[in-house]
C-alpha cells in the first residue's frame, strides 16, 4: 500500500483581505429564461428593470430620477434623489436572444411612477449614504409580446437563501459598459432590521492551509450587482418557477473588488406594488 501524497502547494488565485470579495461572476442569458429583465433608459445611464405585470416594469427610483444638491450645514456637499426630480416618461428595451444573428430588440415607452417616500442621499464621491423606498414603476403604453411577467414574492427572503441576480450591468468593475442580459447566483447574507433591504454576498472563510500557520481568507465565486444592474431583479426559485424578492439599489467595495450588493425588498413594499399594479390595470393601455 502506498501512502497518499499531500497535494502540492498552489497559491490561491485571489486571496482577499478580510471583508473583500472576488469580482462578479455571471453568464449571458442566451436561453431567454430571464426575458422579463429589461433595459431601462431613464436619463441616468444604463439601468435594468423587471416586468411584474403585462404593462408594468419595476426599477430603482434613482434610475429615473436625477440628483440635486442639498444643504449640509458646512459639511461636505451631498446630493439627493427624490420624487421631485423624476422624468415623466422612460424608454424600456426588451431583448430576446436568437440562435443566429443579432438579438431582437423591442423598444417601448411608459409613464414613470416613483414611490412617494423615495429618498436617496449621496456624498461628494457619489457613494450612497442613506436611502429609503428606492423604487419606481414604469407603466407601459403597450405590453411587450411574448414576455411573461415575474410574480411577486409573498414571503420575505431568509438568511443564506440562494438567489439569482439578473441585469444588464458589467461583468467586472473595469469592463466597458455593455448591454448584455446576464445572470448569476449568490445568497442572502444579511437583512435590515426593518426588513426594507437585504444584502447579497459570500461569507469569508478560512481555507485549510497547505502549509502550517498559513491561513487563506477566501470567498466562493458568485454574482454581484455592478454598474448597469441597478433596478434589476433578485429572484428566488420556488416550486420550479422564479419570484421577485428584490430590486438592485447599490453595491459596496473598493477598487476592483465587490464586498456586498444591496437590494430593496419587494416583499416589504408589497402593498404599494399591488396598488400601483391595480391602478395601471384600471387605466388600461393607451
Amino acid at each position: 500500500m502506498t501512502r497518499d501524497r499531500l497535494p502540492e502547494y498552489v497559491p490561491a488565485e485571489i486571496q482577499p483581505e478580510l471583508g473583500e470579495s472576488i469580482i462578479s461572476k455571471s453568464q449571458v442569458d442566451m436561453d431567454n429564461r430571464y426575458a422579463a429583465t429589461v433595459l431601462v433608459d431613464g436619463g441616468r445611464g444604463v439601468c435594468s428593470g423587471v416586468l411584474i405585470a403585462p404593462r408594468v416594469v419595476l426599477t430603482a427610483g434613482h434610475c429615473v430620477c436625477a440628483q440635486h444638491e442639498v444643504a449640509s450645514d458646512g459639511a461636505p456637499p451631498q446630493t439627493l434623489v427624490d420624487k421631485t426630480t423624476c422624468i415623466r416618461t422612460a424608454k424600456v428595451r426588451v431583448l430576446t436572444y436568437r440562435l443566429e444573428g443579432k438579438p431582437r430588440l423591442d423598444e417601448l415607452t411608459g409613464t414613470v411612477a416613483p414611490h412617494e417616500q423615495m429618498r436617496v442621499v449621496y456624498n461628494d464621491s457619489d457613494k450612497e449614504i442613506s436611502s429609503s423606498a428606492d423604487l419606481a414603476m414604469i407603466v407601459l403604453r403597450s405590453a411587450p409580446q411574448g414576455v411573461k411577467p415575474v410574480r411577486l414574492a409573498t414571503e420575505q427572503v431568509r438568511y443564506t437563501q440562494p438567489v439569482t441576480l439578473v441585469g444588464f450591468g458589467r461583468s467586472q468593475p473595469d469592463e466597458r459598459q455593455g448591454q448584455m442580459r446576464r445572470f448569476g447566483f449568490n445568497e442572502v447574507v444579511t437583512i435590515a432590521e426593518d426588513g426594507a433591504t437585504f444584502m447579497i454576498g459570500k461569507p469569508v472563510q478560512v481555507r485549510r492551509p497547505y502549509k502550517p500557520k498559513e491561513g487563506l481568507l477566501v470567498r466562493e465565486e458568485a454574482s454581484y450587482s455592478l454598474a448597469g444592474d441597478s433596478g434589476g431583479p433578485c429572484l428566488r426559485e420556488r416550486n420550479g418557477s422564479m419570484e421577485l424578492v428584490g430590486i438592485a439599489k447599490t453595491h459596496y467595495g473598493g477598487q476592483d473588488l465587490v464586498q456586498f450588493s444591496e437590494y430593496t425588498s419587494t416583499y416589504f413594499y408589497l402593498a404599494w406594488l399591488r396598488q400601483q399594479m391595480a391602478n395601471a390595470e384600471r387605466q388600461g393601455p393607451d
